[in-house]
């Protein structure tokens, strides 16, 4: 059964949806056969050229048949209904300067990675190769956090939840800094982990954005799921 909350996002969707295609080129549904009805949708918003200024854009028509997929087309790759309520973002706050003090209790894996498990999750552990859904805060040492998904959650969204889903990871892809992919193989559904990154393991000598050459990361890590589907 499909709860009010999934029946408005469907609702939403498929209205969006009939504003978006209605404009498409004819070709627009290319999928051979497709795994579902979402795989056809994305699949169709993607070949599409530039949207029109007064239709439903291409990122929002995205956006909604992602919902439309985690909603309908696959419930059995989603974590329960507790864990789709989103994270709570107060564990991974951090005021101020990191003190080596607080990572003297870490341990240390082969690799230099330092950790702490604040909560041991009593769900599965992932394989090197598997997708994986978490949530997660970056800190420099100075206390300045550089990218967290503790986030509001967007309509449509927020119908079912007030803040952001996680986010999901493609494990063994190499798109990862090593220490934030190790410290997530590590971990058990459910769990919440701190790892101390030094920088050989996160962005090295070049740094990267907000983030300077050869700096030490602290990331807050908590896994919520694992399971297939469309990862970073």
């Amino acid at each position: 059964k499909m709860s009010r909350a999934g029946l408005v996002v469907l609702a939403s969707i498929i209205a969006e949806a009939a504003a978006f295609l209605a404009v498409a080129p004819s070709g627009a549904l290319r999928a051979a056969r497709p795994k579902s009805h979402a795989t056809v949708a994305l699949n169709a918003a993607m070949s599409i050229g530039e949207a029109r200024p007064d239709t439903v854009t291409r990122t929002a028509f995205v956006q909604r048949m992602a919902v439309l997929g985690a909603v309908i087309c696959a419930p059995s790759q989603q974590a329960s209904a507790a864990e789709d309520k989103g994270g709570d973002p107060t564990w991974a706050a951090h005021d101020g300067t990191f003190d080596d003090s607080e990572f003297a209790d870490f341990q240390v894996t082969p690799s230099g990675l330092r950790y702490k498990d604040v909560i041991i999750g009593t769900g599965a552990q992932p394989a090197a190769s598997d997708t994986v859904r978490a949530h997660y805060a970056g800190y420099l040492l100075n206390g300045q956090i550089f990218d967290t998904s503790y986030r509001p959650a967007l309509f449509p969204f927020s119908l079912i939840s007030p803040s952001g889903p996680p986010t999901a990871f493609k494990l063994g892809k190499r798109s990862l800094i090593p220490g934030f992919e190790e410290g997530l193989v590590g971990m058990n559904v459910g769990g919440k982990r701190i790892c101390y990154i030094k920088p050989s393991l996160a962005y090295g000598a070049a740094g990267g954005g907000p983030i300077p050459p050869d700096s030490p990361l602290v990331f807050y890590l908590e896994l919520r799921s694992i399971g297939a589907g469309a990862s970073l």
